[in-house]
């Protein structure tokens, strides 16, 4: 039987990420998932990464892919600043982040070919 994300599935699947080093390249300020830093990580580095953004992404979202305002209130209730929101431009498109310690993972619907 299918078990839905829990609020214990994302806090242990952010704590594996928190502490990872921002590697040494022109990249502060962007989010842990972007190529920018994601490219430069280890690959068991990229692997913890991997598993928090697909728990992440499907944690914010309900069935139907939308934001789960509930889930969203759990995150922001439990230490992580966390929004999922419509895009101011383009109505079909969802953009948020998660922020763990210093760093911020995109849960941002795709823009260009990517996936989340």
């Amino acid at each position: 039987m299918f078990e839905p994300t829990s609020i214990d599935d994302v806090r242990q699947a952010l704590k594996e990420v928190e502490d990872i080093e921002r590697p040494d390249a022109d990249n502060e300020g962007d989010p842990l998932n972007s190529p920018s830093v994601y490219d430069y990580l280890s690959p068991e580095n990229q692997e913890k990464v991997d598993h928090a953004v697909e728990v992440v992404c499907d944690y914010v979202r309900n069935s139907a892919g939308e934001p789960n305002k509930r889930s969203i209130t759990t995150l922001n209730n439990n230490g992580f600043s966390a929004h999922f929101n419509q895009d101011q431009y383009d109505p079909y498109r969802y953009v948020g982040s998660v922020t763990v310690g210093e760093w911020e993972i995109d849960v941002s619907d795709p823009s260009s070919g990517e996936e989340c």
